[in-house]
């Protein structure tokens, strides 16, 4: 049985980017995660059996302030392979991290990247 787990729009800050300032001011980061998770047949009504959304949060909010990044798509890969490292029944994960206040000279609500790694490769 697969279940889909995810975290909308989480608000995070982080000093990732590639300008100076971007990692001396920092920013705010908006990251989703999605979760296909493999839940037990007989699984009961039990956190045991699923995967904890809080904890998700938690985990994306301490891999973005251990180390400062100057790709989102590092942070992204980092986050996913967090992820499947930490929750055995998570078998493919995608997270999408989107950067607001991007130093780019276009009026944009937002850019971003979307990384999916499995546990299969």
């Amino acid at each position: 049985m697969t279940d889909r787990i995810f975290v909308s729009n989480l608000h995070i800050h982080g000093h990732h980017g590639v300008m100076a300032a971007e990692k001396s001011l920092g920013q705010r980061f908006m990251v989703d995660i999605d979760c296909a998770v493999a839940r037990p047949a007989d699984a009961a009504d039990q956190m045991s059996d699923t995967v904890h959304y809080g904890e998700l949060c938690d985990l994306a909010t301490e891999v973005s302030a251990a180390t400062v990044f100057n790709l989102i798509e590092t942070l992204a890969h980092k986050l996913a392979e967090a992820i499947l490292q930490k929750f055995e029944l998570v078998q493919t994960v995608t997270i999408t991290v989107r950067k607001p206040s991007a130093p780019i000279k276009y009026a944009v609500d937002h850019v971003g990247v979307s990384v999916t790694r499995s546990r299969d490769g």
